[in-house]
């Protein structure tokens, strides 16, 4: 009963510190520009996170929170340009930041296109109908219910990106990357992470240094590349899914459905062959780990 009191408190304590943390931001700027729909928001913030959100009005709304060091310290910018509308977020002087706290919160008209650049935050964006170009330096990226194709870099972060129609370039040097309910092109890697895709209907070509790769994917191939150095990879394929397959393991294991293994002096697990009659090129290769290719 003692442990549980401790358990309780700690837990109490816990929420009480993230209050704290949280209060600390207040709304330092606000202001609302009139645009139109298909046009552009571009934010360039010397650190902070941003979200982006969308609404019915033809309006884009800017809402900047953040502490006493942000308040003295960065001098925000909001106005309209030739193409849209541009937020920006600098340093008023020289010198580091100690305990910064900034975020930035954006609403734009539905059908919108974003260009979003931080030097040391989190970028979201939900149910947009536009381009998206998200890049930051040392923060994590979450896209979801999109249509328009993605372009998604980050230094230091993972890359979540659910419902989007449209293609996707998605690079992160130390991070994972998920992939769900996706239609269109992808071309996804990491330096660190595990990849893990779920979509139909694309040209995929996934890539890691150190991480597992996972495809659960719908439709006809169009050419599919996945590769690791050191991880398993799995795929689920349609049982109909046409391809000229090449598939291999140095040390691993091979498991496919669709043709037999063959095995090249005890080590190197393959296989080369045309899943039902061959079709679009789809290559699976790993250094040290194993593949597995099952049928839906």
């Amino acid at each position: 009963m003692k442990l549980l009191n401790l358990f309780i408190i700690a837990i109490v304590l816990s929420f009480a510190s993230v209050k704290l943390i949280a209060d600390d931001a207040r709304l330092l700027f606000e202001k609302t520009l009139q645009t139109e729909p298909g046009k552009e928001l571009i934010t360039s913030l010397i650190a902070g996170g941003v979200t982006v959100t969308t609404w019915a009005n033809h309006e884009v709304n800017v809402k900047v929170y953040g502490n006493d060091e942000a308040e003295e310290k960065v001098i925000f910018i909001a106005e309209n340009t030739g193409s849209g509308v541009k937020v920006e977020g600098k340093k008023k002087e020289s010198g580091n930041f100690k305990n910064l706290t900034l975020r930035v919160e954006i609403m734009v008209p539905e059908s919108y296109n974003v260009k979003l650049f931080s030097s040391g935050g989190s970028l979201e964006v939900t149910n947009l109908n536009g381009k998206i170009e998200a890049n930051t330096s040392g923060g994590s990226i979450k896209l979801e219910n999109t249509e328009g194709n993605i372009e998604a870099y980050t230094a230091g972060g993972n890359i979540s990106i659910e419902k989007s129609r449209g293609d996707i370039t998605a690079s992160t040097s130390g991070g994972k990357i998920l992939i769900f309910d996706f239609s269109g092109n992808v071309d996804a890697s990491t330096a660190g992470g595990d990849i893990n895709l779920t979509g139909s209907d694309g040209k995929i070509d996934a890539s890691t240094a150190g991480g597992n790769i996972r495809l659960d994917y719908s439709g006809k191939n169009m050419g599919i590349d996945l590769s690791t150095l050191g991880g398993n990879i799995t795929a689920t394929l349609p049982s109909d899914f046409n391809a000229d397959a090449d598939i291999g393991t140095l040390a691993g294991k091979v498991r496919c459905d669709f043709a037999p293994v063959e095995t090249k002096n005890k080590i190197y697990s393959y296989v080369k062959a045309k899943f039902n009659g061959g079709g679009e090129a789809f290559k699976c290769t790993t250094s040290a780990g194993n593949i597995t290719i099952t049928k839906k």
